[in-house]
């Protein structure tokens, strides 16, 4: 009985260890994995360079049928803020494009994990999503931003771009985009000058 008992209680230690063990491990592996998610949902600097584009906006813009055609020339209002907490910034745009109304929600953000600067774009011209990534300059305060949108003149219905957002200075704004030709060589496409309103 003696033998049976001792032998009883040595396995409650050692489960109880064992426990205490895994406990720990977990507790460890718990506390890793707080740390991580914090990391990545915590904004830094590089969330901060997208604070000054915050305000209310006026803009002209042109836009560039074919690398020889004239300039369309139009204008409008645009609003841009800091949301959720100054993760990301809200770009939202009233104005005319080729003689038609025109509404456009945009937003940008800093990918803590990636390393990068993600955008998203969507207008009242097009039922797709416009998604780039890119980095800031900060020599040239200048966002420069690459992706592709959805194309209905294209052969696989798909267009690359390549942008360039400059912060001017505190009160101007430029934002450059160039798309490809039907040969595809580099066109610029749209140019928009942004000026900051009370």
């Amino acid at each position: 009985m003696k033998a049976i008992l001792f032998a009883l209680l040595a396995c409650t230690f050692m489960s109880a260890s064992i426990f205490a063990d895994d406990k720990a491990a977990d507790d460890a592996k718990k506390k890793e994995m707080m740390e991580a998610w914090m990391k990545y949902a915590t904004p830094g600097a590089n969330h901060k360079v997208l604070e000054p584009i915050a305000g209310k906006w006026k803009y002209t813009s042109k836009f560039w049928e074919a690398p020889e055609s004239k300039p369309q020339e139009s204008g409008g209002t645009s609003t841009m803020k800091m949301i959720l907490g100054g993760r990301f910034l809200q770009h939202d745009i009233k104005g005319k494009a080729m003689g038609m109304p025109f509404q456009g929600l945009g937003f940008t953000g800093y990918d803590n994990i990636k390393g990068t600067y993600e955008s998203i774009w969507l207008d009242s011209m097009g039922t797709g999503l416009m998604h780039g990534t890119g980095s800031f300059d900060s020599a040239t305060k200048t966002l420069k931003d690459s992706g592709e949108y959805t194309c209905p003149m294209s052969d696989d219905k798909k267009c690359k771009y390549r942008s360039e957002w400059k912060i001017v200075d505190k009160n101007n704004m430029l934002y450059t985009m160039w798309g490809p030709d039907p040969e595809g060589k580099e066109f610029k496409q749209m140019e928009m000058a942004f000026k900051r309103t009370k």
